[in-house]
C-alpha cells in the first residue's frame, strides 16, 4: 500500500509530500481538491486524528487553506492543503465533521473573506459585524508565490497535471 493510499483511502490527493518533522513539525503535506476536503476530514476522524487548526494564506496563486491534523498516540502530524482562487474563495465546511472547525472557519472568513459553504453560523467571530470581510487580504503586488513561502517536502505522489510546485521557467531577458 502506497503512502498516499495509507493516508487517504477515500480520496485521491493531488499531491503528497513527505516532510522533515524536525524542520517543519509536519510529517506529510497532502494537497487536495475542494471537492475532497469533507471526505478527507471524515477519514481523518475515523483514523483518530484530531483537528488542530485551520488557517488561510493569501498568496499570488490564490488562498492556501491548511488543515493541521495530529494524533494523541503518536507525534504524527499531517497537513491537508487546498488552493482556492482569489475570484471564488469557496470551500465546503468541515464543521459537521469536527465541531472545533466552526471557530477556525469563522476566523478565516473574518480575516480573509473565505466562504465555507454549508457552515451553520458563518457570522463574524472576532471582528465587529460591520467590518468588511477580508481585512488581512494583501494587495496584488504584495502577494508572494507559494513556493517562496513553504517548502512542501519530498514529492512521493503527484496527480498528473498538478503543477503548483513545478519549477518556474525563467522568462527570456529582453534585448537591451
Amino acid at each position: 500500500m502506497s503512502v498516499s493510499e495509507k493516508l487517504l483511502e477515500s480520496v485521491t490527493p493531488l499531491m503528497v509530500y513527505k516532510c522533515s518533522f524536525d524542520k517543519t513539525g509536519i510529517n506529510y503535506n497532502v494537497f487536495l481538491s475542494t471537492d475532497d476536503i469533507s471526505t478527507a476530514a471524515k477519514e481523518m476522524l475515523r483514523k483518530e486524528y484530531y483537528l488542530e487548526d485551520i488557517d488561510a494564506l493569501d498568496v499570488s496563486e490564490g488562498f492556501l487553506i491548511t488543515y493541521h491534523y495530529a494524533r494523541f498516540d503518536s507525534s504524527e502530524r499531517v497537513a491537508h492543503r487546498v488552493m482556492l482562487t482569489h475570484d471564488e474563495p469557496v470551500i465546503p465546511t468541515i464543521s459537521d465533521v469536527y465541531q472545533g472547525a466552526n471557530w477556525h472557519e469563522r476566523e478565516c472568513a473574518d480575516f480573509h473573506g473565505i466562504n465555507f459553504s454549508g457552515h451553520p453560523n458563518l457570522i463574524p467571530l472576532l471582528l465587529d459585524p460591520d467590518t468588511p470581510q477580508g481585512v488581512l487580504l494583501k494587495d496584488v503586488k504584495s502577494r508572494m508565490p507559494l513556493r517562496d513561502l513553504i517548502n512542501p517536502g519530498e514529492s512521493i505522489f503527484t496527480t498528473e497535471g498538478f503543477t503548483l510546485f513545478d519549477e518556474v521557467q525563467a522568462e527570456p531577458e529582453e534585448p537591451k
